[in-house]
Parts: structure tokens; sequence; C-alpha cells
């Protein structure tokens, strides 16, 4: 199995409730159509809002001091290394997934 985790940011001109609500109805389900086609079955996307992180503040100790502070973390599992690279050699992954980024990402801060 291989996990992928993308920590993302959104772009500075992009507010955080327009981020959000793209990223839930338009991105996820376009990566979710190419994602079925490859047999994965486990997409996560967890928001990170500025309500969030005001409660993740309540709960850091001198154990976790660092903050989380992207916008969103991502998470794909895959059965194998070779569905990964499949789903990323896909014509619909390189023509419509990738360049969906650059409508919401700051490209410079995605991990």
């Amino acid at each position: 199995m291989l996990v992928w985790t993308v920590c993302a940011y959104r772009k500075p001109t992009m507010s955080e409730d327009d981020f959000h609500r793209y990223m839930s109805e338009k991105h996820a389900p376009l990566v979710r159509e190419a994602l079925a086609r490859h047999g994965v079955t486990q997409y996560s996307m967890t928001h990170f809002t500025s309500a969030t992180r005001a409660q993740v503040a309540r709960v850091m100790d001198p154990q976790f001091i660092q903050s989380i502070d992207y916008d969103i973390i991502t998470q794909i599992r895959f059965p194998d290394v070779q569905c990964f690279v499949d789903f990323r050699a896909d014509p619909f992954y390189k023509d419509r997934v990738a360049p969906d980024h650059d409508v919401f990402t700051d490209p410079e801060r995605v991990l």
C-alpha cells in the first residue's frame, strides 16, 4: 500500500470559504472520478479553517507545540505503487486533475 499525503495552502487571492467550497464541490468529484478508474477507494480531505485552528489551539501543549496551519490535508491510499504510477500517468489526471490544482493552491506551499 502507498499513502499519498498532500498538505496544501490556498491561493492568497482565494477566500477561505471559496477554497473549501471549491475543494469539496469541484476538485474532489474530479479526483474521485480518476481514482475510481484505478481502483482506489480511500480518499479523504481534512479542512482546516480559522475556526478549526482556534479549536486546535485549545489542546496544544509543549509536546505538540507546532500548530497546523495548512488549509487542507488530503490523503489517498493506493493499493500499491503501480496504482499510483498509473493514476499519475492517466491522461485525465494530466489534462484535468493536475491543472485544476492551479485554480486553488499556492504551488510554493504544497508539501
